[in-house]
């Protein structure tokens, strides 16, 4: 190394030196950092639709918490605020007379949010398959210490009332989801 390169090499050792010293009085240590992943509860993305819901007497249970029953009628709620934005889901809907079949699956018990003054509901589509699409909701209380988050999905089926066979969606169908999807404009 040239007497340069080593001046060089020297003058940076001793700016890191200096660096960690300062550091070290201005931080506090590895252990007693906190994580601002555990400060965040999660990331906000957007969705088609975004339900505001303020809790009231009607929304609690006996415990004094939120029902079931509230947390189930906003989740449909979300689900129908969804499906009327679908002109071709729609026309199938009521040409073919068919009716709309949603399996739930992940939410838990709405008492795991416990007594919020407010609950936001958010939907969207994230898979589509040939007889069945996959939506997801996002359930997000406020008002309270320890606010929670909880994210579900259920899959939503076109059947024949008679039969109870699904029925084949389509490219039509496919192609207004993902561009409902694509204007997503709510954040939750």
């Amino acid at each position: 190394m040239t007497s340069v390169g080593c001046v060089i090499a020297e003058s940076l050792r001793v700016a890191q030196t200096r660096l960690a010293r300062v550091a070290a009085k201005i931080l506090p240590s590895r252990s007693a950092r906190v994580s601002i992943v555990a400060a965040v509860s999660s990331f906000v993305s957007r969705w088609v639709v975004r339900r505001e819901h303020p809790v009231g007497a009607r929304d609690l249970d006996a415990d004094g918490v939120l029902g079931d029953g509230a947390l189930e009628q906003w989740i449909h709620d979300a689900r129908d605020a969804y499906l009327e934005r679908c002109a071709v889901v729609q026309r199938m809907i009521h040409e073919s007379e068919l009716l709309v079949r949603m399996r739930m699956s992940g939410l838990p018990r709405a008492a795991t949010f416990g007594r919020p003054a407010t609950v936001v509901v958010s939907a969207g589509v994230t898979e589509v398959y040939p007889t069945a699409f996959t939506m997801a909701f996002r359930v997000r209380s406020y008002g309270q210490v320890g606010d929670n988050v909880v994210n579900a999905t259920c899959r939503v089926s076109l059947e024949d009332p008679t039969t109870g066979d699904p029925c084949e969606l389509g490219n039509d169908v496919r192609d207004e989801l993902i561009a409902l999807e694509h204007s997503a404009r709510h954040t939750n």
